[in-house]
């Protein structure tokens, strides 16, 4: 956890000024009740991290349905070339009406599947957006949470009259922890905007791949559709 917080304060750090950091030495002087806002604090702030790593998977799975869809939008073009070429054949056999009219309908339905993956390329893209500022929100909780555990902590020193507590300003640690609230809230509202888009993109895609559904398709990864709200 200590380490998780270090290095996404270090990142945060080359945005922003560096955060005030409260000598804990004096939480040695506290006894378990007055430390208890301090490890609570702690806790949240190992969630924090905990929930970094599950968006990080998010997104890398995301990435890794994109590259399916890739190679479906593939399949879905070769099998539209392929149509339109036993169409051009049978037109040069002048081959009887209802086989030219399957044949169009097999193009048809070829071109409603390579309709369909694009849109499922798009809603793809759209969710590897949604799942990159997810997981930069998560980071930015990781900086609020651990914000709010040094002015946990010189709460605790200043209400045990741990001299180290006349060391801190109390202004710098509210106004850092205030900073990466704003911070935070900004992402989750950014994250939410996406989630919605994606929800449209997704309903493009299913709409598109109803009407496909008489061409066969390779199966492929599932992909869920995009909840209603963004991960924690």
């Amino acid at each position: 956890m200590i380490w998780g917080a270090g290095a996404l304060l270090a990142a945060g750090c080359a945005q922003q000024k560096a955060m005030s950091k409260v000598d804990d030495s004096g939480l040695a002087r506290l006894d378990e009740r007055q430390m208890e806002p301090v490890d609570n604090a702690r806790i949240e702030e190992g969630r924090a991290n905990d929930a970094v790593a599950k968006t990080r998977a998010a997104e890398a799975d995301a990435r890794a349905r994109l590259e399916v869809a890739k190679s479906e939008k593939d399949v879905a073009e070769a099998q539209l070339k392929r149509s339109m070429a036993e169409r051009d054949l049978l037109k040069k056999q002048y081959a009887p009406p209802d086989q030219m009219a399957r044949a169009d309908q097999d193009i048809a339905a070829a071109q409603d599947r390579v309709k369909a993956t694009d849109f499922k390329l798009s809603y793809l893209n759209q969710l590897i957006a949604v799942s990159e500022t997810e997981r930069k929100a998560a980071e930015a909780h990781v900086l609020t949470a651990h914000a709010a555990t040094e002015s946990a902590k010189y709460r605790a020193m200043k209400a045990g009259n741990a001299p180290q507590a006349a060391s801190v300003n109390p202004g710098d640690l509210e106004q850092q922890l205030a900073a990466a609230r704003s911070h935070e809230a900004q992402l989750q509202h950014d994250a939410a905007e996406q989630r919605s888009n994606a929800v449209a993109l997704y309903n493009r895609w299913q709409q598109a791949d109803a009407s496909a559904r008489t061409l066969a398709r390779p199966e492929g990864m599932p992909v869920p559709p995009p909840t209603s709200e963004p991960s924690k």
